[in-house]
């Protein structure tokens, strides 16, 4: 399940990436920037957060990847999670502005750079505490060269553990939520029931109700798809944090784990938003599917044009050897 959630968010997320850079039209389009650095972030948490926690968590049942790394992935896998949480709240009141507030200046190119690299510095800022209490944690009590242990956050107290949970819960899934469930209803209600300020009547027409079909979708997607994904895992992370032994359970232990593969899949479902919900993304995947046959035809053309060239060569040989007069060529 793991080898596929990464193949999908890898490849559906590099393919946003391909789709965006690739069309002078995507790339000038301010939304278009933080659906960039969001897959960016996505395939981070792909690559990073799923392969080791499957490895060590799943498989081996220790840390087999050295104390350095501990800290270290640690601290990137949750880097990835807060840079998404925190872009789609961007990237909500980004929206929010321009429908209640169709009049007022529009979010430039580098303002939305900036903003990207603010969510960028928040990113590195917050989960500096993983990366400092992370280590690996041996279950023995006395530490001999065969002991193998786990990559887990060492506090002392515990409580502040749980605190910090806490606040990680509140940072990366509570607030986010707030932002998007309150900017994305507001939105809702104005471009679905009442008009939008500044927006003559003859404006809204069926592309107009086509439009706000559309947003409303993207509404009730991304923000059901974000709390379902994250809740489970937060839970049961807050339960753990207060008691630890419930981890001696192999229950839990594979229950923590589906609740992993259930967070970690937010990063899948992303790509198909778009390609769904925008027409740009559409014709960029139809090019791109269109891209890959014809390179793969022009191999398969080659191929055959190499073998037909030795056939040619073997044929030409025999000519040479079978030569039997001035104006005669047999094949035997």
């Amino acid at each position: 399940m793991y080898s596929l959630l990464i193949a999908v968010a890898v490849g559906g997320n590099l393919a946003v990436c391909y789709i965006i850079l690739s069309s002078r039209k995507m790339r000038g389009m301010i939304t278009n920037l933080f659906l960039l650095n969001l897959a960016f972030s996505d395939v981070v948490k792909a690559v990073i957060c799923n392969p080791f926690t499957f490895v060590a968590n799943l498989i081996l049942m220790y840390w087999p990847f050295g104390a350095f790394m501990c800290p270290l992935v640690t601290y990137i896998q949750v880097v990835a999670v807060f840079f998404s949480a925190f872009t789609l709240v961007v990237m909500s009141l980004d929206r929010y502005v321009a429908v209640m507030y169709p009049l007022k200046p529009k979010l430039t190119k580098k303002q939305a750079r900036y903003l990207i690299v603010l969510v960028w510095i928040l990113a590195f800022i917050v989960p500096v505490p993983t990366a400092i209490m992370s280590k690996i944690s041996f279950s023995n009590l006395t530490y001999h060269p065969s002991a193998k242990g786990q990559c887990l956050e060492v506090w002392d107290p515990p409580s502040r553990k749980y605190i910090y949970s806490i606040v990680v819960m509140l940072l990366q899934y509570f607030l986010p939520l707030l932002v998007l469930v309150y900017t994305n209803c507001r939105i809702g209600y104005v471009v679905w029931i009442k008009k939008t300020p500044g927006e003559a009547e003859e404006e809204r027409d069926q592309r107009l109700a086509a439009s706000k079909r559309r947003l409303i979708k993207m509404i009730i997607i991304v923000v059901t798809i974000y709390a379902v994904c994250w809740l489970p895992l937060h839970v049961v992370t807050l339960i753990g944090d207060q008691d630890p032994t419930i981890f001696d359970s192999d229950y839990m232990v594979y229950l923590w784990m589906c609740f992993h593969w259930l967070a970690m899949s937010h990063s899948c479902y992303n790509p198909f938003v778009y390609f769904w919900i925008n027409p740009h993304f559409r014709e960029g995947i139809k090019k791109l599917f269109f891209i890959c046959k014809f390179q793969n035809t022009k191999k398969s053309d080659y191929k055959m044009a190499r073998y037909s060239d030795c056939n040619s060569f073997q044929m030409t040989d025999v000519n040479i050897y079978k030569y039997e007069g001035p104006e005669k060529l047999t094949y035997h």
